[in-house]
């Protein structure tokens, strides 16, 4: 199978993540439980982690990193933990359900004033959302769109958002690591990320690293193998937002996948950057609907006439080439494109993706296109 999908969930995994997850299923223990070696080793392991990933996204000191099982839970944290009542909320049609689902949960519960400020489906400009962000409480947006790929400029969104002394919250599922991120550098408050993307770890991982002085109320009560006299909730960071026993392995496995990532992302950007131009020239070259035009992610919708986006997935995956269709759980970017009823199809670049692939998918796009022309 030629595996397009990595927008979703990457294939690649380096041997020292597969190495983490064995050797956690060898030897389980349940981190900051219990006092023995083992159990102190699994404590470790996430210590280090955290420590690698604010490092790697320059977060200073008095940032923390709290562990969530996917990105989803971390933009939840952040979002219901940010909001209190009464916040006017910037976002954008580019963003995924896991920030729309709970901003307008929050907006039907008329706790927030929401304004969703409409991209085309393309990179916001900023100079309209600097408009719409003026006296916005907090502003949450993804640093690339998961259908398009499209980019957003965090750097200058942060200056915005400091102007209007707005928390910033960042969805940093597509971006991470092959956008720049500097947390502290940026002004970033709060950035949520999965661990099984681009930073080449496994599912059931992912994070929020915010600046430990914006306040957000915990999503989850429970153990935390602190304060264990108290039936209460712990105030203390990290510790008030990790309820339940973390997925020690996962972590860990979460450490090495980003020490792999960021060590081969010069030639990660390079390959996708190249790979990337090569497919959107022969997908225009046989007359495809093209809605990226951004090669850094690696990620590209298109159409093929009217056709529904699930029969050309469907046409490729008989051509061994997966490849994900419909809405991609983002029905504001669709709307924005006029694509609700047809969805796109998306591919999604991984770092095992050669030309030889690119070539291959070409010309199976180029049957399929002559396919629907001669059934037209």
């Amino acid at each position: 199978m030629l595996y397009l999908d990595n927008a979703a969930t990457s294939r690649f995994k380096p041997k020292t993540v597969i190495d983490c997850i064995n050797a956690d299923l060898r030897r389980s223990a349940n981190s900051g439980r219990s006092g023995h070696r083992d159990a102190i080793d699994a404590s470790m392991k996430i210590e280090n982690c955290r420590q690698y990933l604010k490092q790697a996204m320059h977060a200073d000191d008095g940032c923390e990193v709290i562990f969530t099982k996917n990105c989803t839970e971390a933009l939840n944290l952040a979002i219901f933990g940010a909001v209190k009542g009464g916040e006017k909320v910037l976002t954008t049609t580019n963003e995924h359900n896991s920030v729309l689902r709970p901003l307008y949960e929050c907006e039907r519960r008329n706790l927030i004033s929401l304004t969703v400020l409409d991209t085309k489906g393309i990179k916001a400009d900023l100079k309209l959302f600097k408009e719409a962000a003026k006296n916005k409480d907090i502003i949450v947006v993804s640093g690339a769109c998961n259908v398009t790929g499209a980019t957003l400029n965090t750097e200058e969104v942060g200056k915005i958002a400091k102007e209007n002394g707005a928390i910033l919250i960042v969805d940093g599922a597509q971006s991470v690591p092959l956008i720049d991120t500097d947390i502290s550098g940026f002004g970033i408050n709060m950035l949520a990320c999965p661990g099984h993307k681009g930073l080449h770890g496994v599912q059931g991982t992912g994070f929020l690293i915010t600046d430990g002085k914006t306040d957000i109320k915990p999503l989850l009560y429970g153990g935390t193998g602190t304060f264990s006299s108290s039936v209460y909730q712990p105030p203390q960071l990290p510790d008030a937002y990790e309820a339940g026993t973390l997925f020690a392995g996962g972590i860990a496995a979460l450490h090495q996948g980003a020490k792999w990532s960021f060590e081969h992302l010069d030639s990660t950007r390079k390959k996708y950057n190249q790979l990337s131009q090569t497919a959107l020239y022969n997908l225009k070259s046989i007359g495809c609907t093209l809605y990226s035009d951004e090669t850094v992610t690696g990620v590209i919708a298109f159409n093929l006439k009217n056709t529904d986006s699930a029969y050309i997935a469907e046409l490729l995956n008989d051509n061994g080439i997966a490849v994900r269709s419909g809405l991609h759980c983002a029905p504001l970017v669709h709307k924005a494109l006029g694509t609700t009823e047809q969805g796109a199809v998306r591919i999604s670049l991984g770092v095992e993706t050669t030309a030889k692939d690119i070539l291959y998918f070409s010309n199976v796009m180029e049957s399929i296109a002559r396919k629907i022309y001669a059934d037209a």
